[in-house]
């Protein structure tokens, strides 16, 4: 009998490699126990439960550990230059005058998507696991997102597109690339 899958998945994603497996082993104990007893929704519940109330020990573990610096460092390698690139464009484009109309010139669109895969490719080669590869390239996805977010002026589609794709994918790929090739 496997326990309910979301609450595996949160637990494995906040607990990290050095005390996921552990704490999911000690808890499948239980909880096999438990359904044999009690049946399977009470086992459910149960396990649930445990997840949910494990949550915050095991992130301050995760961050006493130095675990959850990797992922902050990942999100901000890959936010904070977009959104300052964003902002020196602003500006640029702010000292020319009759500037209605303007768009961002492909250079600078090109140079933004060079950025953001190489900084995802750092951050996914420095992932140990295949679930710390996916979790780095979901960091870097949401953190190009909230960079493209409040973006001045008119963002070409494609570009976005471009950047939310290329951002995980280029993570996965080092990775992937690292770990097997």
């Amino acid at each position: 009998m496997k326990p309910p899958m979301l609450a595996r998945l949160l637990l494995l994603t906040v607990a990290g490699e050095a005390e996921g497996e552990f704490v999911a082993g000690d808890l499948h104990e239980e909880f096999l126990h438990l359904c044999a007893t009690r049946g399977r929704p009470a086992g459910n519940r149960w396990y649930a439960w445990q997840v949910v109330r494990s949550v915050v020990t095991l992130l301050g573990l995760r961050l006493r550990s130095g675990e959850a610096m990797q992922l902050a460092l990942a999100a901000l390698s890959v936010a904070v230059p977009l959104l300052l690139l964003d902002r020196l464009w602003c500006f640029v484009y702010s000292q020319i005058p009759l500037k209605d109309g303007l768009d961002r010139a492909p250079g600078f669109l090109a140079v933004n998507v060079l950025y953001v895969c190489i900084c995802s490719a750092l951050c996914g080669s420095a992932a140990r696991s295949f679930q710390r590869a996916i979790l780095i390239a979901a960091v870097t996805a949401a953190a190009a997102a909230f960079a493209l977010w409040p973006a001045a002026g008119e963002t070409p589609a494609i570009y976005v597109w471009l950047v939310l794709l290329t951002a995980p994918a280029s993570s996965l790929l080092v990775f992937t690339w690292r770990r097997f090739g």
